[in-house]
């Protein structure tokens, strides 16, 4: 079975609005006149981060959840590298992947299986990985009593 998402995307010179079609996301709305022109570049790898985290981090509070673990907090981060590829041609290079669990120390060893199964990524990074390297650097932090 096949899903279908779809995003929409209207530019009016340096005026973009990105319409996620989505209830939860909404629209992004960016008014190029209002950032420095040094400050414009990157946006598209950030999309494209945020994605792969989110998407990650989703799998992962379902892997806990189903397993019964409960955490206090998740904090990740995204850092997205660009370089060239063997034609000079710009290109992202590779994902990394930094994720912090907060959780009681009766649930390590759940977090220790869950940990094994998210080295194979979620449904994003996954499909990137033929084309672009993804590190999951996934940790484990002992809620405060």
């Amino acid at each position: 079975m096949s899903q279908q998402v779809t995003v929409s995307l209207q530019r009016r010179g340096p005026i973009i609005d990105l319409d996620m079609e989505s209830t939860a996301l909404g629209c992004v709305h960016v008014d190029n006149n209002a950032i420095p022109e040094d400050e414009r570049a990157g946006s598209a790898k950030k999309l494209l981060g945020s994605a792969v985290l989110y998407c990650y981090v989703a799998a992962l509070d379902k892997a806990l959840d189903t397993r019964g673990a409960k955490y206090d907090s998740i904090d990740a981060k995204a850092t997205v590298t660009a370089g060239t590829d063997d034609k000079g041609r710009g290109r992202i290079v590779g994902i990394t992947l930094d994720v912090v669990v907060r959780m009681d120390a009766d649930f390590e060893d759940i977090f220790e299986r869950v940990s094994k199964v998210m080295r194979n990524g979620c449904l994003i990074s996954a499909s990137l990985e033929p084309a672009i390297p993804v590190t999951y650097n996934l940790q484990l932090e002992y809620s405060d009593d």
